[in-house]
């Protein structure tokens, strides 16, 4: 049977790039199946994908041959790949044209020549099977990033596709979008027998999913297998251990070659436990500090008339320490983050920093006191290099030497490879430590994070863990909005949940997480019964049995 897609020795450059992008990729993906591709940043994952999709392909050296259907792809022509193959982006923003829902689902719809009636009908058929009627007359802009990854995705099948590629799909969604999205994702290939091919970085949720796991490093394969056997082979390798989710993970240091990725099969094959003392049980609660950093009775709407993103918030932190801030999509944790920053202006309340308002500070003190990161990290962004972009933020702050700053900087985030590299070249997790490393140059005593670790692999997302570990240790408050929960949990002192407008929990890490019951880590799902504070396997090391 001839493969849906296939490559052979497929080689490609980017321009002005001695290393190859990708080296020497050969694989076959029949119909049907749902291939999960894993990697570093920046090892060949949306490079390879974007050769699956004809408008997308890169622009630089290409060698090899590329095939759909066993026609080189080159051949297909633009109707056929516009129908045939759809592809959803990591950033739900970059996808949308319309402004409406109606709209956008209909757009793929009357640029292929669809008749009407047959554009009703095909709108109708994919809002009832997907359960989003509610939405239809909604403004694109006011959905949350869950809404609009969801509006992406039928805007893709309502073309009846036989190949979906999605590139980090649910970077920007919180945990519950998250599984929504890819049940959605398996019940497309289950019930429609579409073929799918979607790259992550965080694997929890869809490696249960997948029937083949596909990892890549420096441009090529270096492995591809069942899931569970390649999370075996990962096994091999300390640094690729790091990609391991952290069920699978507690079972393969268990050292008896089996590994689990639910919580369910986890479960059936738990060891014994050690009893835990009553000390044990109880939680290391932080000493009161004096709150130096104070947002009070803040309330805020982008516009006159329009809903409350933010509802009499109060907020009082110390001007150390860490600070995580979870919560759905749409919750306003980026907004918070900018009205800390001194970026939005509340509509009632006030942000202040050792008793002074944050408005009235001098923009340039404020912008050396506190550092934000947008979520967007291209916002930061005006250069036409790396070290250049890091160079004008070290100029114009006045550093003494700029330019070993900047050099300093990128050698610290591990990044210096990047150094001559055009940011907007960059790939995603690489963006977002471009972008950070401009922030930090200031040395801000606040540090303001608006999701940092998306689009970082779990490599990179250590190496940013420890540093922000580091940094709180020399007296820096940071704190960050994110939907990483294991990241929460492994490297921040406190955690809160946004709701409503609203802070609604605030508490100790551990204490916070091992009190929810969908907003916390794997592992805590996992053991809680038996060790209630366990929220990384590491926490649940000490208590087995041997």
């Amino acid at each position: 049977m001839v493969a849906l897609v296939e490559t052979r020795q497929l080689n490609f450059n980017y321009p002005d790039e001695a290393k190859k992008a990708l080296d020497n990729i050969s694989f076959s993906v029949d119909k049907g199946e749902f291939i999960l591709i894993a990697g570093a940043s920046g090892s060949g994952k949306t490079t390879l994908l974007k050769h699956l999709k004809k408008e997308l392909s890169p622009i630089g050296k290409r060698s090899g041959e590329r095939f759909y259907k066993g026609q080189p792809f080159s051949t297909l022509t633009p109707i056929q790949s516009a129908k045939e193959v759809g592809m959803v982006f990591q950033n739900p923003d970059n996808q949308i044209v319309m402004d409406t829902v109606m709209g956008e689902l209909a757009f793929a719809l009357e640029n292929c020549g669809c008749a009407p009636d047959v554009i009703n009908k095909r709108i109708a058929e994919m809002v009832s099977f997907l359960g989003f009627q509610h939405l239809m007359e909604e403004s694109i802009h006011t959905l949350s990033a869950g809404q609009k990854q969801m509006i992406n995705l039928a805007s893709v099948l309502i073309l009846q596709p036989e190949l979906v590629l999605l590139d980090e799909p649910t970077a920007q969604l919180d945990p519950v979008a998250t599984r929504d999205f890819l049940t959605l994702l398996k019940r497309v290939q289950e019930e429609l027998g579409m073929t799918i091919i979607i790259s992550e970085h965080r694997l929890d949720d869809v490696l249960p999913l997948a029937t083949r796991l596909v990892f890549m490093e420096s441009g090529e394969i270096r492995y591809e297998d069942t899931p569970k056997q390649g999370i075996l082979q990962l096994a091999k390798a300390t640094t690729s251990k790091l990609f391991i989710p952290q069920i699978p993970r507690f079972f393969i240091e268990l050292g008896k070659g089996e590994c689990y990725f639910t919580v369910n099969d986890g479960q059936k094959k738990l060891p014994h436990f050690k009893s835990l003392q009553s000390e044990e049980i109880a939680l290391n609660v932080p000493k009161a500090q004096e709150a130096g950093f104070v947002a009070k009775k803040i309330t805020f709407q982008y516009e006159a008339h329009g809903r409350y993103i933010l509802r009499d918030l109060s907020l009082s932190l110390p001007t150390k320490g860490s600070l995580a801030l979870v919560g759905k999509n749409g919750s306003g944790k980026s907004t918070l983050l900018l009205i800390l920053a001194g970026l939005l202006k509340p509509r009632r309340g006030k942000v202040s920093l050792d008793k002074q308002a944050i408005l009235k500070f001098d923009l340039t003190k404020r912008y050396q006191k506190i550092g934000y990161l947008s979520q967007n990290p291209s916002y930061h962004f005006a250069k036409d290099s790396v070290l250049e972009e890091l160079f004008e933020r070290g100029d114009q702050l006045g550093l003494r030497d700029a330019k070993k700053a900047a050099e300093d900087m990128l050698e610290k985030l591990g990044i210096e490879h990047l150094a001559l590299r055009n940011p907007f070249d960059c790939s995603g997790g690489e963006q977002q430590l471009v972008a950070l490393g401009i922030t930090l140059l200031s040395n801000p005593q606040i540090l303001l994070l608006d999701e940092p670790t998306k689009g970082l692999d779990p490599v990179r997302k250590a190496t940013l863990g420890n540093y922000l570990t580091d940094l709180t240790k020399q007296g820096v408050l940071i704190l960050t909005a994110t939907h990483d929960l294991e990241f929460a949990a492994r490297y921040f002192k406190e955690t809160a949940m946004l709701f409503d407008g609203r802070i609604i929990s605030k508490a100790p890490t551990k204490e916070f997480f091992s009190d929810n019951f969908f907003y916390t880590t794997s592992i805590n799902r996992l053991v809680r019964h038996s060790l209630p504070n366990a929220l990384i396997w590491e926490d649940v090391w000490p208590y087995v049995e041997n």
